[in-house]
């Protein structure tokens, strides 16, 4: 969803502070977010937060309407429609990105006896809604936040890692602790097991945004005020590989830094050109995470790429994935080193292999590549028997646009999305098909999509269906629409589960 029609056009201020989009770029890229103004005038935000105070109170203690909370607050439509809202959004992750329909009203309550600052809660990177999706550097998904209200160090900010949305990892050991922050000076400090200590509180005026990359580290702060404070988040997907007519210069000497805003199809600078193998090494087998980062990206560039590769293909065999406990679809991070070298061949061999996890990494790599050629082996995988591998191979493809192999990845895809009977798998088809572009064959197979028993998968159908520029889909979409009000929630169950 790029932009929808509002019928509350008043609500808009032209004369609003508009982000260079080179700057935009620049810090969303180095930071792993930026935040930045509405366009709309003060009244919608102060309503924005009434309505949201009404809503909670009208609600039996400790529920929340999640996706719901659209439909329920319409307002909120305002600040999508945003126009300057939408071109930030479109210098990140493209003109034709999509709103997912998650949604999640964040409250932090008041604890006027506790001291700030202070963590409510633990730094964790986010996973996707209910089930895993692979994990990607590149802007492919974006979180983002608004604030109606005020945020002050003192009414429960949003705290944020800077810098750690590249990092596989926030800390060493327990993550799931709630840490203890010291101040120094201005700034908010964690302790030594942190990869990043600095805190960033996004502390802001009311009708804020907050354009967080996905996999950046953040946690809430405590609330020590009298009244509660809200957060709306939205998730925004990528739908389609940059295409930039006019490249911005933003330059950075950051290795991945630079393979970012190269991949977004601006001019990052000149590129490093040589690493002597035994430096890479030092990187890649040392304890420093971030460095370790670094090197990977510039795997490309280093003076022993039979060495490079062997390294690399070695960690990968290596990585284990835990069926039952994990929450995102964990990959080797070698094999986005693999992924830059001129060599693709080792990918095509751990797609190839007959252990699933390597299968489902070589996939992972396949995707990260942009090479198309690959679609002809990720198009059997598909119909894999493990969901791991099935999974990433669906994703990969997507990422490449069904590659050279268009029409027989649409129709691996249909056939997932319509007869696979698990509802998330399903889901990564349709997201697949809609990575597959906005065009006319893809009607007849999203109609009956349209009308899955799970709502996730038909509000994508639906929204793709919208976003094609032909009758027969816009046909396809009324019946579905007319009987698609909420969004399904297990706790309307007889019997309560997970969706």
């Amino acid at each position: 969803m790029g932009g929808r029609y509002s019928a509350h056009l008043s609500a808009t201020r032209e004369t609003g502070p508009i982000l260079k989009p080179s700057a935009l770029i620049s810090e969303f890229v180095e930071n792993g977010f930026v935040t930045m103004p509405s366009s709309l005038e003060a009244g919608v935000h102060s309503g924005l937060y009434e309505s949201t105070k009404h809503l909670f109170r009208s609600m039996r203690d400790g529920f929340n309407p999640h996706n719901n909370v659209l439909p329920m607050l319409p307002a909120l439509w305002d600040v999508l429609d945003d126009p300057q809202l939408q071109s930030a959004l479109r210098a990140i992750v493209g003109d034709h990105y999509l709103i997912h329909p998650h949604r999640h009203p964040h409250i932090t309550p008041p604890t006027p006896d506790r001291t700030a600052p202070g963590m409510m809660q633990h730094f964790h990177k986010d996973g996707h809604a209910m089930k895993p999706r692979p994990r990607h550097r590149e802007p492919w998904w974006l979180i983002l936040f608004y604030y109606p209200q005020a945020v002050t160090l003192n009414n429960g900010p949003t705290g944020v890692l800077p810098c750690t949305h590249v990092l596989p990892e926030l800390m060493r050991g327990d993550p799931d602790g709630i840490p203890e922050i010291k101040k120094q000076g201005d700034d908010l400090i964690l302790d030594q097991n942190f990869f990043q200590r600095r805190v960033s509180p996004i502390t802001c005026p009311a009708g804020t945004m907050a354009l967080c990359h996905f996999d950046v580290g953040h946690g809430a702060m405590l609330n020590v005020s009298e009244e509660y404070r809200w957060a709306i988040k939205f998730v925004v997907m990528r739908t389609e590989r940059p295409t930039i007519d006019k490249p911005l210069n933003i330059p950075t000497d950051n290795p991945v830094s630079h393979h970012l805003v190269s991949w977004l199809g601006h001019n990052a600078g000149e590129a490093l050109t040589h690493l002597p193998i035994g430096d890479w090494l030092l990187a890649i087998e040392g304890d420093d995470s971030r460095a370790r980062v670094n090197a990977l990206y510039a795997s490309g560039v280093v003076d022993d790429q039979i060495s490079v590769r062997d390294v690399l293909m070695k960690e990968v065999h290596a990585y284990t994935l835990d069926e039952d406990t994990i929450r995102v679809l964990d990959c080797a991070d070698a094999c986005n080193g693999l992924a830059l070298l001129d060599d693709k061949s080792p990918i095509e061999q751990l797609m190839n292999s007959d252990h699933y996890a390597v299968q489902a990494n070589g996939c992972f790599a396949a995707g990260q590549s942009g090479e198309s050629s690959f679609a002809n082996r990720l198009i059997p995988l598909v119909n894999h028997d493990h969901p791991f591998v099935q999974r990433h191979a669906m994703s990969a493809l997507g990422m490449l646009a069904g590659g050279d192999q268009r029409d027989a990845a649409m129709t691996a895809l249909a056939d997932v999305a319509h007869r696979n009977e698990d509802w998330d798998r399903r889901l990564f088809a349709v997201q697949a098909l809609i990575r597959l572009g906005r065009t006319p064959d893809l009607i007849d197979i999203l109609k009956p999509v349209a009308r899955d028993p799970n709502t996730y998968v038909q509000s994508f159908a639906i929204e793709q269906l919208c976003r094609i520029d032909d009758p027969a889909a816009r046909e396809a979409v009324l019946e579905p629409l007319r009987r698609q009000r909420w969004m399904d929630d297990p706790r309307y169950h007889a019997t309560p589960g997970r969706w």
